[in-house]
């Protein structure tokens, strides 16, 4: 609860009308847990973390390091439950909590009290990857220019907009459906090593793979 409280979690769910909360944790000992917080039978945070060996592939190097792997995250204001449906983002049931900068701090401080080197998290939906995206970043090109593509060719639309299009099937790469795939994204705690994996020989593939992507809307 302490670590909740320092990152500004709990004082942001109590803003929001959620006074008592009750925080319950299970998993396997420390390389799983899960953990969720609930108020009057709702779930309003739903963490499942691991901690794993992740293998990494660097210019033909591979090598192992430990992450912080986030498995499952949900926020829920049920609170909100009489908003508009069309309103919601795919995969909410009810709006979310609007948090995300708070368990950017939580997930930052389990990094560095468990002394790992960073996080890894693959993204079910596109919104939850435009989210990481600020700290995050596709590990592959093909990845990181599918996301890039999506913002470029629909910079008209919202994020929720395109989410929608996305995942009920109506995104064409030139005439092929296009699927969204949670593929893994990371945040490296070493700088000098984001800069050493994302660099000029990363961008250009990026790039390459980004100009041959032409999105559209299926019409209807």
């Amino acid at each position: 609860m302490e670590l909740l409280e320092i990152t500004g979690v709990l004082p942001e769910i109590r803003k929001k009308g959620y006074q008592k909360v009750q925080l319950e944790i299970s998993g396997m000992g420390q390389d799983f847990q899960r953990l969720v917080l609930i108020f009057d039978k709702e779930i309003l945070l739903h963490l499942r973390l691991s901690i794993q060996e992740y293998r990494l592939e660097i210019n033909d190097y591979y090598f192992k390091e430990k992450y912080l792997i986030i498995n499952w995250l949900q926020t829920r204001h049920p609170k909100y439950q009489s908003m508009d449906k069309n309103r919601l983002y795919p995969g909410q049931d009810v709006p979310g909590l609007g948090i995300f900068h708070q368990i950017s701090d939580f997930i930052g401080f389990l990094i560095l009290s468990l002394r790992l080197n960073g996080a890894v998290i693959r993204p079910e939906y596109f919104h939850d990857a435009v989210l990481f995206s600020k700290k995050f970043r596709f590990l592959t090109p093909e990845a990181q220019a599918l996301f890039f593509a999506l913002r470029r060719d629909f910079k008209n639309e919202s994020i929720r907009g395109i989410s929608t299009y996305l995942h009920s099937g109506k995104v064409r790469n030139h005439k092929n459906v296009l699927e969204w795939k949670a593929v893994e994204m990371i945040l490296f705690l070493e700088k000098t090593l984001n800069s050493f994996v994302f660099n000029k020989k990363f961008d250009k593939k990026v790039s390459k793979i980004l100009d041959t992507i032409k999105l559209s809307v299926a019409e209807t």
